[in-house]
């Protein structure tokens, strides 16, 4: 018997009872602690990232689609500056003023696009020195396939790279190809919604500078 008349066995069961119940809550308390850190972790983490860039999805133009929506002819054409394809000095629109511009938007995986590519780059070409022509290449990743393309194609204009197509967004983009054509003060003159030939480009280029068609 145990002081008290409490039988010894039953007293240390309690000890033992009481041994493991304290060692249970050491592990809870530890658990909660661990738990209670990577929840502060990830609050941190999520608060001080960096935002991510938004990247806007493009889909390849349907001629039997609705028309999509554009920016009015007559507006003021966003300005944009660009990272040019093959590298160099930055591409920028306002670098153009006092000059007509056609702007196209293009990838390497839009298959109206490539079949334009060689139609651009001839009317290009043909009318240097009267209308500059600018590429876009939208949401189209690293460029280089674009660049082999514009190879293939002779086209030799400069191309500015869109990767997250935040320029497109302000163009009003929803799918590719499209191509605006731009007056010598920077205000939109129209745009076209699909491949284009150079009989059609050669119409807005005689259009852009005054020219009968």
């Amino acid at each position: 018997m145990g002081t008290g008349g409490v039988p010894k066995g039953a007293e240390a069961s309690k000890r033992t009872t009481r041994g493991r119940s304290g060692s249970s809550d050491r592990i809870f308390q530890v658990i909660a602690v661990l738990g209670g850190l990577c929840l502060i972790g990830f609050i941190v983490f999520v608060a001080v990232r960096a935002p991510a860039k938004s990247t806007r999805s493009l889909g390849i133009a349907s001629l039997e689609a609705p028309p999509p929506a554009v920016l009015h002819a007559g507006s003021s054409a966003p300005a944009f500056s660009l990272p040019r394809l093959g590298g160099g000095a930055a591409l920028t629109l306002s670098s153009f003023l006092g000059t007509p511009v056609i702007v196209n938007f293009f990838a390497s995986w839009c298959p109206h696009c490539r079949s334009e590519l060689a139609a651009i780059g001839t009317v290009a070409a043909r009318n240097a020195g009267g209308v500059a022509v600018v590429g876009v290449d939208s949401n189209d990743g690293t460029g280089t396939p674009a660049q082999k393309l514009l190879l293939a194609a002779h086209a030799s204009y400069p191309v500015g790279v869109d990767t997250s197509a935040q320029v497109a967004a302000k163009y009003l983009l929803v799918a590719l190809p499209v191509t605006y054509f731009i007056d010598a003060h920077g205000r939109v003159v129209g745009s076209a919604f699909g491949a284009q030939t150079v009989t059609s480009l050669q119409r807005w280029v005689n259009r852009l500078t005054h020219q009968a068609s």
